[in-house]
């Protein structure tokens, strides 16, 4: 009996040994493409919204689509703790077609908003980084639209052409 168990003892610490765990990457963030806005803190709540070719726009009333999935909307101060205003998109793969990244003024108190944007490749770093200013409650600007072919950018296809995503007041 006390054999069998030594036996049992050696096995149990072997085993760890044969198929090491994965180590996690802590910082690695989910997706092909990462779209972020930030802004000030205050009564603020700004919004993100991206969208790839035609399909329906992503931001906090259509959370997920096909490519893109909103990671999280922040409120503003209204729901968070944090004097942190921050939100994130992000997409399933890299298929060919225009993207677009707007943000919008959803419950703005005080203005103008100077809203913090950020576009890069999970691999193969930063598409684009600027600040889109806000004049207005529920003005949408488009920080950035560009195409992807072959899973890279299309260099000279960045534009600030306004493309509307989120209609009406609500």
């Amino acid at each position: 009996m006390a054999m069998l168990l030594g036996v049992v003892a050696v096995a149990i610490f072997i085993l760890p040994s044969i198929n090491p765990p994965a180590e996690a990457d802590p910082i690695s963030q989910p997706g092909n493409l990462i779209a972020s806005i930030s802004w000030p803190s205050g009564p603020i709540d700004v919004d993100i919204w991206v969208s790839h070719a035609n399909e329906k726009a992503v931001g906090y009333s259509n959370k997920s689509g096909k490519v893109w999935s909103l990671l999280r909307d922040d409120l503003g101060e209204a729901n968070d703790a944090t004097p942190l205003n921050y939100e994130s998109a992000f997409t399933r793969g890299l298929p060919d077609g225009e993207y677009a990244v707007n943000v919008r003024c959803f419950g703005c108190a005080k203005v103008p908003v100077p809203v913090a944007v950020e576009v890069r490749l999970a691999e193969g770093g930063m598409v684009w980084a600027g600040t889109v200013q806000l004049e207005r409650d529920k003005q949408e600007r488009t920080a950035i639209r560009f195409r992807v072919l072959d899973g890279a950018v299309v260099q000279g296809s960045e534009s600030q052409v306004f493309k509307q995503m989120k209609r009406g007041d609500a």
